[in-house]
């Protein structure tokens, strides 16, 4: 297919990120790219590796110009489920069952023990995607927001139904505000990366 051919069908994918369809074509060489790899230059539509030919030596081919967008919420989404994991480190109750360091994963606290599996499991996923460079697609977004969610669920539950004969305390309190700021972050993340950006130049 010609270069300067820029429609696309909605089934392609890109050529650097098969799980990503593609939005446009590169004008230099061809390929399908995504939204984070389309990089609008002087009205035209290029992939970062033909970046240089067309503005030059010098010009970084490791960033992309969509990544501003989504880093912050995405470095607010790790720190929240951070802050979620060591909640569930502190008590949880004031006395009795969960009142001890790691008083989330008690074993008759069903719902604190929901809330330390989901803030496990999402700093996980994040710190993995972070190692491998992984971009932060919607499908992936959607997973760090429902992880968010399944937290403040848990912790809200918690506190709710505490274990017999006591109250809860300090770790649901500090977990229920950090799942909801990850799963808004996350949410937020899908939305900026989704979002067309105005060429520049």
């Amino acid at each position: 297919m010609p270069p300067d051919e820029k429609s696309t069908k909605s089934s392609e994918r890109c050529d650097l990120h098969p799980a990503s369809l593609s939005v446009a074509r590169c004008d230099s060489c061809g390929r399908p790219l995504c939204l984070a790899c389309a990089v609008p230059v002087r009205g035209r539509v290029l992939g970062v590796e033909c970046l240089e030919e067309a503005l030059g030596p010098g010009v970084p081919t490791d960033v992309h110009p969509t990544t501003e967008r989504w880093s912050l919420p995405w470095a607010v989404v790790g720190l929240a489920f951070a802050v979620a994991c060591v909640a569930t480190l502190l008590p949880w109750t004031r006395f009795g069952e969960g009142s001890h360091p790691f008083g989330a994963w008690g074993r008759t606290a069903q719902w604190s023990v929901l809330a330390a599996i989901a803030a496990a499991l999402g700093l996980a996923a994040w710190l993995a995607m972070r190692g491998l460079r992984i971009r932060p697609h919607p499908p992936w977004a959607i997973v760090e927001s429902v992880l968010g969610a399944a937290v403040t669920v848990g912790a809200t539950l918690a506190t709710l139904r505490p274990p017999p004969f006591t109250r809860p305390w300090l770790g649901p309190w500090i977990a229920i505000p950090s799942g909801a700021l990850a799963c808004a972050a996350a949410l937020a993340t899908m939305v900026r990366a989704r979002e067309p950006q105005a060429p520049r130049g």
